[in-house]
């Protein structure tokens, strides 16, 4: 369990520690709870989370600070899975405005950029991301494969990646 309390100085949450916690846990289960204590805003997160995978996760390029961030995440996919990646970005922080969550919240940098190179077309196949659960799947799942669909379309493509693995 995470108590984020509103920092005016930082513009939000104050969400280091829980930064520093996903660097190493996928988290499969998500509950938030809001309340004011003493005139300050906090956000609670209560995560179910597993210990992450080292054989999913992507090598960090040498030297970074081990952080989640969006440079880190997209280092190592190519020029069309790094566009998928930035349009995931742009999708999912609309997402977070208009749901009332913090972005990472919704997927990590590192979540962002394992659907870019998974590129899912059906929800069982969102459903091997590792930390998107039941639960987020429920809540946007559709509306992320309609995302994807509509990257595809762009494109060119008739389908997902995904659909053609075996």
């Amino acid at each position: 369990m995470f108590s984020l309390p509103w920092r005016p100085g930082v513009g939000g949450f104050d969400d280091a520690d829980l930064q520093e916690f996903l660097e190493d846990h996928s988290v499969v289960e998500l509950t938030q709870h809001f309340f004011v204590h003493e005139k300050t805003p906090h956000l609670v997160l209560v995560l179910g989370y597993r210990a992450a995978d080292p054989a999913r996760q992507s090598p960090r390029p040498g030297g970074t600070s081990g952080r989640n961030t969006a440079a880190e995440a997209a280092a190592l996919l190519d020029p069309a899975e790094q566009r998928i990646f930035e349009a995931l970005r742009v999708w999912r922080n609309q997402y977070a405005r208009r749901t009332g969550r913090p972005p990472y919240v919704v997927f990590t940098n590192r979540q962002a950029a394992e659907i870019a190179r998974r590129d899912p077309a059906s929800r069982a196949q969102l459903q091997e991301v590792e930390g998107l659960g039941e639960s987020r799947i429920d809540d946007f799942g559709a509306e992320l494969l309609a995302c994807l669909e509509g990257l595809r379309q762009a494109d060119g493509q008739v389908s997902g990646q995904g659909a053609t693995d075996v």
